[in-house]
């Protein structure tokens, strides 16, 4: 039987009995049906650790006792960032679940000038706390305990200036083969990709005056949620992660 992983945004020690949230405690109650005794993993999103802990029914209140703490190796070898022109909230949230699912270590959006629904200051608290929430599902799910770092930049040179990552990849029809561009040893790439209308022909300019080598997915036409995925799931088999 699997076990729920919980997701817990404080510093977890084996011998501790940690209180649950309502809404944590609600899901495991009463949607799971978990009783008392129950055995839970639970991981703070900082640390690559599960904590074995048990489920604790007192009242009203919902605990958990930590039994012992268990080192993972879930992480992906390559060090990975996505940056991704935003689009519709649909098709952003699943590219968050699934590049998350995957292992990505970065997600930097961005207001792109094809984007049709630019993210205002005044949404940003909001959004950015949306999208954390699906990365956190996202890892309960597949077992990482790592949560990707999720960014918002105003524009793509906002973008650019805040990554660091040496090799730098512009989805793009025009370019080579993405699987020939990558060789082990790779320890890290940034991919970049634009929103459902594409990069505009500046965009791209800025993109490969600042290093980004176009490589391309195949001959067919892929939603940019769909893109971010496969190029993260292809640069993880070529240099070996997904073997």
């Amino acid at each position: 039987m699997r076990i729920s992983r919980v997701y817990m945004d404080a510093e977890l020690v084996a011998g501790q009995e940690i209180e649950l949230d309502k809404p944590r405690a609600h899901y495991l109650q009463h949607v799971l049906r978990l009783t008392s005794g129950a055995a839970l993993l639970l991981f703070n999103g900082r640390e690559d650790i599960d904590y074995q802990a048990r489920l604790i029914f007192a009242g009203k209140k919902v605990s958990a006792v930590i039994d012992a703490a268990t080192p993972l190796q879930t992480e992906s070898g390559l060090d990975s960032e996505i940056i991704q022109g935003l689009g519709r909230a649909d098709h952003m949230d699943w590219m968050i679940q699934k590049t998350t699912e995957l292992g990505v270590n970065k997600i930097s959006l961005f207001n792109a000038e094809r984007t049709q629904s630019p993210l205002k200051p005044a949404q940003l608290k909001k959004k950015l706390a949306h999208w954390r929430g699906v990365a956190i599902s996202a890892c309960e799910q597949s077992g990482r305990a790592l949560l990707p770092q999720i960014d918002f930049h105003a524009s793509l040179d906002q973008a650019i200036a805040a990554s660091i990552i040496e090799i730098k990849l512009l989805l793009d029809f025009e370019g080579i083969s993405l699987v020939s561009v990558l060789r082990p040893p790779c320890p890290a790439v940034s991919i970049l990709i634009g929103p459902e209308g594409g990069l505009s022909p500046v965009e791209i300019q800025l993109a490969r005056s600042s290093g980004f080598a176009p490589a391309r997915l195949g001959p067919r036409v892929l939603r940019t949620e769909t893109a971010a995925t496969a190029a993260l799931a292809i640069a993880q088999s070529a240099v070996g992660d997904l073997s």
